[in-house]
């Protein structure tokens, strides 16, 4: 089922309230550890906001005994973004053998930035708005 452009905006407005880093200034990240969050955020990104393929930046966070490059390749290959866009990857160390990251977390973390003050500003000012209006 195709949804407006208008219901797509709000639906990635909804999904960035939820899985959306609000705390840095002139920046929209969403992290998720589910590929198809993550290619939707990507959609949003690009054909909804309008920002530019090539200044979408990707962090990756993973697990020191996961194969570094292998997962970077998967998050370049799934996004259709390049290495050279993205960041030094996040390596959390663990030393707890119960810590499955497998099944959940079987390719860390991806979080796709756009860093552009002024959209940032404007996401923020809906969410402020159906916060508002909605949070009374």
């Amino acid at each position: 089922m195709p949804l407006s452009n208008r219901e797509l905006f709000l639906t990635g407005i909804f999904l960035y309230w939820g899985e959306g880093t609000k705390a840095t200034k002139g920046e929209l990240t969403i992290s998720n550890t589910d590929p198809k969050v993550i290619k939707f955020s990507l959609y949003w990104f690009v054909k909804i906001l309008k920002v530019p393929k090539n200044k979408i930046k990707i962090l990756a966070h993973l697990y020191n005994d996961m194969d570094i490059d292998k997962e970077l390749l998967f998050w370049s290959e799934l996004t259709k973004i390049p290495l050279s866009q993205f960041r030094k990857p996040y390596i959390k160390k663990t030393s707890l053998k119960s810590i499955n990251y497998k099944g959940t977390f079987g390719h860390g973390t991806c979080n796709v930035k756009v860093i552009d003050t002024k959209l940032t500003e404007k996401i923020m000012m809906v969410l402020k708005a159906v916060s508002d209006y909605y949070g009374r």
